[in-house]
């Protein structure tokens, strides 16, 4: 008795994709609005790779930004204002200090900042600037967020 090919949408059966095994094999996905992907099963691997480094990253920039934020509350009394500007090569956190002249006992704890974003962050290579109020729109990018304080 031939065997019927079984229904990959029925109840509890899951299909399954094992890289190397089917490295080359070619599925077609057709998303909600009809449009046809074709990829091979070491493709779509690699995608799902890709989104959850992506998401992984995501949600430790978040915390990142978090603790940073935390940082300058407990520091209200020596900063103004703090941004963050995502570079192609870095992250950078601009840290605007109250004082007119450049804080050098702000920039050591900034520096105690920076080894504990580059060690603990999990986002890339971190680093943090000290700038002056009036020079931000020299320094810092118009495309930097805001992470302390809360509008």
């Amino acid at each position: 008795m031939p065997s019927t090919p079984s229904n990959p949408t029925q109840k509890g059966e899951i299909k399954v994709i094992h890289e190397l095994q089917n490295a080359a094999h070619q599925y077609r996905i057709i998303t909600a609005d009809e449009e046809i992907i074709q990829r091979t099963s070491e493709q779509i691997v690699r995608a799902c790779q890709l989104q959850i480094s992506a998401s992984a990253w995501q949600q430790n920039f978040s915390l990142m930004v978090e603790y940073v934020a935390a940082w300058c509350v407990q520091r209200t009394a020596e900063v103004t204002l703090a941004l963050v500007d995502l570079r192609s090569e870095k992250i950078v956190f601009y840290i605007v200090p109250k004082s007119e002249q450049f804080d050098f006992k702000l920039a050591t704890e900034q520096a105690e900042l920076d080894i504990y974003l580059n060690t603990r962050g999990a986002i890339g290579y971190t680093e943090t600037r000290q700038v002056p109020g009036w020079e931000l729109d020299r320094f810092v990018s118009d495309r930097a967020y805001r992470v302390w304080p809360p509008d």
